[in-house]
């Protein structure tokens, strides 16, 4: 129960930022309406990947795919 209070707050103190970026627009906000369908087969299809991947093959290509993202990131915030 703590946890979910927990993160009930975390994500309530993310609202007043989120209005102030124009976060919820009309356009933004029927994305995610459109998309909340898939959340189920997204779910279920991320729990059965899994039970089927190996952990350190996961791992590894996770920290492979963090590295070109970081870069581009850090690339963004000096270039930006």
């Amino acid at each position: 129960g703590t946890g979910v209070i927990f993160f009930a707050v975390v994500n309530a103190v993310k609202l007043p930022p989120y209005f102030a970026l124009g976060q919820f627009s009309t356009a933004n906000l029927m994305t995610s309406a459109m998309l909340i369908p898939l959340a189920p087969l997204a779910t279920v299809a991320g729990a059965w990947l899994v039970k089927r991947v190996d952990q350190t093959l996961f791992y590894r290509i996770t920290y492979a795919a963090l590295i070109p993202v970081g870069l581009k990131l850090i690339w963004d915030g000096l270039t930006g």
